[in-house]
């Protein structure tokens, strides 16, 4: 596996400059926060604490109650998120990911697929009827289908058997862009290479040596 890079975005690729989300009872932050060229972050907590909620105010898909939010210039993201919302829609994995792709050819698209062990029974059905472990490594395809140079994994290993946890450390080995990582699993903190640790505790980001 690989993990298709795009030409290098600006020095800073996101920030939070006193950041709060509020949902129901939940509060993040404030937040202040700026991620730069080439960080590779581990984003680790208890379910719950906020972990995802940041993500997504990071990238400007949470609305923020007070505070601001911005990404960089260039900035192009690659991201599994813990849903997987891209294929899950009615339409076939084949029309969900050519969509997703639209410069490359529905061949190439089935070809790259099949490496990921989704073949031809598997391209015509609905997304929707997909398992989570399909819609997975359908996500990880997609990595490797288009460039990107913010990579933004939300509990990336979840549904995924250990030959493909190992091509995954791998393919992250080798990527030299920005990465945000959030993940329980204490062998993947262990295998791939971070840069820095944020620690999300009750919507309370820390970061740790």
């Amino acid at each position: 596996m690989e993990i298709a890079s795009a030409p290098r975005s600006g020095a800073v690729v996101a920030t939070l400059r006193d950041a709060e989300v509020r949902q129901g009872d939940f509060v993040l932050g404030p937040v202040s926060l700026q991620i730069d060229w080439a960080d590779r972050v581990a984003v680790t907590g208890a379910n719950g604490a906020g972990k995802s909620t940041l993500l997504g105010a990071l990238l400007g898909r949470v609305p923020l109650t007070s505070g601001q939010s911005s990404l960089g210039s260039g900035v192009l993201i690659g991201e599994v998120d813990q849903a997987r919302k891209l294929f899950h829609g009615e339409e076939s994995l084949l029309d969900a990911f050519c969509a997703a792709v639209p410069d490359t050819e529905p061949a190439e698209v089935r070809t790259l697929l099949a490496k990921f062990g989704l073949k031809s029974d598997h391209v015509t059905r609905s997304a929707a009827t997909l398992s989570p472990g399909e819609r997975t490594r359908a996500a990880l395809a997609l990595l490797q289908g288009r460039g990107v140079n913010l990579l933004v994994l939300d509990e990336p290993t979840n549904h995924l058997d250990l030959p493909a946890i190992e091509q995954l450390e791998s393919a992250l080995d080798a990527y030299e862009g920005t990465l945000l990582l959030v993940t329980h699993d204490r062998r993947m903190l262990d295998a791939v290479h971070v840069t820095r640790r944020l620690e999300v505790s009750s919507g309370k980001v820390t970061e740790t040596p």
